[in-house]
């Protein structure tokens, strides 16, 4: 994959997951389940793709932006007690 087209995979990505956390009035979430799982699978992905991508160049700069993703799902899980949350990656 090109960085071009990586890049394009994340800012998709980014669109999708500002789209999946669209609530209503009282915070109950408005999107289909499906929607926000499809979300959360695609950032987990150019994740992966990005750190790898970053690795072959950079190793320092790889462990910090994945570190950057994980530490705060990790404390969110612990604030909330729900994995599905981290999923949805409100965190944003």
């Amino acid at each position: 994959m090109k960085n071009r087209t990586l890049a394009i995979f994340g800012i998709g990505t980014y669109i999708l997951t500002i789209l999946s956390s669209a609530t209503d009035l009282e915070g109950y979430s408005v999107v289909p389940l499906a929607f926000i799982v499809i979300s959360g699978i695609a950032t987990f992905v150019f994740y992966i793709m990005a750190t790898f991508r970053l690795w072959k160049a950079e190793k320092g700069t790889s462990i910090l932006f994945i570190s950057s993703a994980i530490i705060p799902a990790i404390f969110f899980t612990a604030q909330e007690g729900t994995l599905l949350l981290v999923v949805v990656n409100i965190v944003r």
